[in-house]
């Protein structure tokens, strides 16, 4: 009879702590009720453009000195960056030329890149080219440009380089991508108090996503998740518009990446 309560015990323990992990992970004010898939963000720029190297030798001093590492601390929850470090990279140079370097930010990329309420540029990656044109003695200036038009933008030369929430694919030909230094998740959200605690209870729902083609596929390619969902909401304006819709109530639960809601949900 012991054995028999002990089992009994432990398959409702059991059913508890599944119960408890389908209610998804709560942050800050939302929950997270499905993980679909990673990202990783990277740096590009034309193949053969010198000015790869300077970049990525002040990138190496930046995170020798803890400059990186300090600026991943006050954008992120933590640091999860993954830079190589190494002092005096750039005494390789005999003299750096001055130059303003054309970088292609995401302006919805928050906390990575975003335009802020006075319309300038900021986040971690950009403060980050800040830091190497400093190192560099360049100028920094940003240039609105998505990721699935890097390619065009670099080979028209209206940028220098594609930095600033790119998510790259790190075996590209046309053009030279930088090993990724930060992967994160595509997540669906909701409101932690009044929203759905699992993606079962999402059932003919609506979902907001941004209006990139990315996302859109990356539903599309699961039938399941995509008939899921009574509406798909394609807004413009970024995290904060997803997060609104949300907050208002007019779409149940939004796609996001998770390095964006762990520093905006609080």
């Amino acid at each position: 009879m012991k054995l028999v309560r002990r089992a009994l015990a432990a398959v409702i323990l059991i059913s508890m702590l599944l119960g408890l992990s389908g209610c998804g992970k709560i942050v800050g004010r939302y929950r997270v009720v499905e993980t679909l898939s990673e990202q990783s963000y990277a740096i590009g720029f034309r193949n053969d453009d010198y000015v790869r190297y300077y970049v990525e030798a002040a990138l190496q001093e930046l995170a020798a000195d803890g400059t990186i590492s300090g600026l991943a601390n006050t954008w992120f929850i933590e640091d999860n960056t993954s830079f190589a470090a190494r002092q005096g990279a750039l005494g390789q140079f005999d003299g750096i030329p001055r130059r303003t370097l054309l970088v292609g930010c995401d302006p919805d990329a928050y906390p990575l890149s975003y335009l802020d309420e006075s319309g300038n540029y900021a986040g971690f990656d950009v403060e980050l080219a800040r830091a190497v044109c400093s190192r560099l003695g360049w100028t920094a200036q940003f240039i609105s440009v998505k990721s699935e038009n890097a390619y065009d933008e670099l080979m028209s030369s209206n940028v220098d380089c594609v930095w600033g929430g790119m998510t790259l694919d790190p075996d590209e030909k046309d053009f030279t991508v930088l090993t990724p230094y930060l992967t994160d998740e595509l997540v669906i959200i909701t409101r932690a108090d009044t929203g759905a605690k699992t993606l079962r209870g999402l059932k003919g729902a609506s979902l907001a996503i941004s209006v990139e083609q990315k996302y859109m596929e990356l539903l599309q390619a699961d039938e399941k998740l995509m008939g899921r969902f009574g509406e798909i909401k394609r807004l413009t304006g970024g995290l904060q518009a997803l997060l609104d819709a949300v907050n208002d109530g007019s779409a149940s639960a939004a796609l996001v990446s998770s390095t964006a809601i762990s520093r905006f949900g609080g």
